[in-house]
């Protein structure tokens, strides 16, 4: 069986999870794709094991005002909760930073993440040779799964 290997790039829509701190990182890429909106919102669909980033407005909801842009050219919100909830969720390693790859769904606004192809990261770098937990639950059920998808797990890779 093939590894695919993971390969960032500066124009990917991304996010990153660290759980010491409770920080959720949106990247540039991400708050462009969403046409520099003032305020977003986080959607968790607990199911599908998706996040989606949602332009949205101030009155909105669970909205957060895009701060100023730090020195690595994103947007940084602290929430213990929500960051520790996913990882639990995920059965992702507390030790760890999270990256998560997005799909873009403008007409509704927001870009999607699959909490199932986390990237595992440390002090920034992406870990070598590291396969995301929830992955490895996946593999361990069989690798036929990974080549012939059930009609559940492409079921999963729509918008939130």
């Amino acid at each position: 069986m093939q590894e695919k290997e993971q390969k960032w790039y500066s124009g990917m829509l991304g996010m990153t999870f660290n759980a010491d701190e409770g920080r959720i990182t949106i990247f540039r890429s991400t708050l462009e794709a969403l046409g520099w909106p003032s305020h977003y919102r986080l959607l968790y669909n607990r199911e599908k094991k998706q996040i989606a980033v949602q332009a949205c407005g101030a009155a909105d909801s669970g909205s957060h005002r895009v701060t100023k842009m730090n020195e690595s050219n994103s947007c940084e919100i602290k929430c213990m909760a929500f960051s520790r909830m996913i990882y639990q969720d995920a059965r992702w390693s507390f030790r760890r930073s999270y990256r998560l790859t997005g799909k873009s769904f403008a007409n509704q606004k927001l870009v999607s993440f699959s909490i199932r192809d986390a990237i595992p990261i440390e002090s920034g770098e992406i870990v070598d040779e590291a396969v995301s937990p929830t992955v490895a639950l996946c593999r361990e059920e069989g690798a036929q799964a990974e080549n012939n998808p059930s009609p559940v797990i492409k079921a999963d890779s729509g918008a939130v």
